[in-house]
């Protein structure tokens, strides 16, 4: 198997074995990366819209398009306005867009080269009641099941077809042509769609999965009630403080930010009998501008497998490690203004960085280049809100148990020249059941 091959399988199998043991969140991470409270911050990106500020049209459906425009690289967009004047509920193109591809999210207002502003409207999910939706087909029409639109055909996995193959086994694959002037809110869980021959189908209602849709002036209040490293309180209470508030979904995304390996003058926070040396996350401080995907890169996720079926983790492979369920999990990147979390990802020092083997291939090795370039960009502010975790932890198990549980930590021998045992013996400390 390839490196990525191992990985979604050893996540979907992970995810499936907890479920089995009645879990509920499942939080996905490599070993370089570690969650943090999504605390309110001066460097923190701006917050993104509700709905258009009056005055500026919305646009709906919305797709980019790169390209040269006038002989430079730049992007335009595409998609349904909304607005004054006679364009009002046709499709456009926009002329070339002034802001950085960063910036060419939902929730914010973008301007092109003709002065035009637009805002730009969250087409990916929206919440709905499902009071107002259906909870199953009515009687005599077909479910489809994991929909997605290509052009002007749908296609999903069909149950119960009552109309071309009545004998159908049910889960098979299928598409059908939709009406062209289809509304795309009606492909909605819970809606009753008809195709171009006017014949009905059901969504599947999976409102209870859906991936969220946050109100970001509520985030905004919550992120600043969220409580600090020292306090001793972890991710599951914040989850269960604001579950039933903002309504995860069961994949909840969380974006990253990359903290590069510039040192810095920092005040010492580790507690007597260890190095702040030895920990990431108490050595780098200097990271990557919050919310600039060029730099950060792809969002990590909790997963909540007591609402996932288990015919979707069974047998199958994650689609990949940043959206390992591709049914229930967001295409778009999580915006950083509205998450209560964000994952640390550390670059390290160069010794730590060449140490491991990597499974992709053997670039890491001796590759200072390599290196270099993976920490453009991460020199950006100073954070220390993650700092205070080790005294915090400390306190908890107490010292003994500390040292067991953290020996070896900062040390690059070649492996399997020191066991556990040596490395707690020079570090002071016994072994003992924990």
């Amino acid at each position: 198997w390839t490196h990525r091959n191992r990985q979604q399988h050893f996540v979907m199998k992970c995810m499936e074995t907890l479920k089995r043991r009645g879990k509920t969140w499942v939080l996905l991470l490599d070993v370089d990366e570690y969650i943090a409270f999504n605390t309110i911050e001066d460097d923190d990106p701006p917050s993104l819209l509700e709905e258009a500020p009056e005055g500026v049209a919305t646009l709906k459906d919305w797709k980019v398009m790169h390209g040269r425009i006038r002989g430079r690289k730049r992007a335009q967009l595409f998609g349904l306005y909304e607005g004054e004047g006679t364009r009002n509920g046709t499709h456009i193109v926009t002329g070339a867009i002034r802001e950085s591809d960063e910036k060419i999210v939902y929730g914010n207002v973008v301007r092109d080269d003709y002065g035009t502003r637009y805002f730009l409207h969250d087409d990916s999910t929206k919440y709905q009641d499902p009071k107002k939706v259906l909870s199953q087909a009515p009687e005599g029409i077909p479910t489809l099941k994991s929909i997605q639109v290509r052009g002007p055909k749908l296609y999903g996995v069909i149950y119960n077809d009552t109309y071309d193959n009545p004998k159908k086994m049910d889960g098979e694959y299928t598409h059908i042509q939709i009406h062209p002037k289809l509304k795309r809110e009606l492909l909605k869980s819970g809606n009753i769609i008809q195709d171009s021959q006017g014949r009905k189908y059901f969504i599947e209602n999976e409102q209870l999965l859906w991936p969220p849709h946050v109100n970001a002036s509520q985030v905004l209040r919550a992120r600043k009630e969220l409580p600090a490293v020292s306090e001793g309180k972890t991710i599951l209470d914040v989850i269960e403080r604001y579950r039933h508030q903002f309504y995860f979904g069961s994949c909840l995304q969380i974006p990253r930010v990359l903290y590069g390996s510039k040192e810095s003058n920092y005040q010492p926070m580790a507690p007597t009998g260890f190095n702040d040396k030895d920990f990431v996350t108490l050595r780098y401080r200097w990271h990557a501008q919050k919310g600039n995907f060029d730099v950060n890169k792809f969002q990590k996720t909790i997963i909540d497998v007591s609402r996932v079926p288990m015919d979707h983790l069974e047998g199958e492979q994650a689609y990949n490690i940043h959206r390992p369920l591709e049914y229930f999990c967001r295409a778009d990147v999580p915006r950083f203004a509205t998450s209560l979390f964000r994952v640390n990802h550390y670059l390290d020092s160069y010794e730590a960085y060449t140490y491991r083997n990597d499974a992709r291939g053997n670039k890491r090795k001796g590759c200072m280049e390599c290196y270099l370039k993976k920490g453009n960009g991460t020199d950006f502010a100073v954070n220390d809100n993650i700092r205070p975790w080790l005294r915090s932890f400390v306190d908890e198990v107490g010292e003994a148990k500390a040292h067991v549980l953290l020996a070896g930590v900062g040390d690059f021998r070649p492996l399997g020249e020191e066991t556990l045992v040596d490395f707690m013996a020079e570090k002071g400390g016994k072994y003992v059941e924990v």
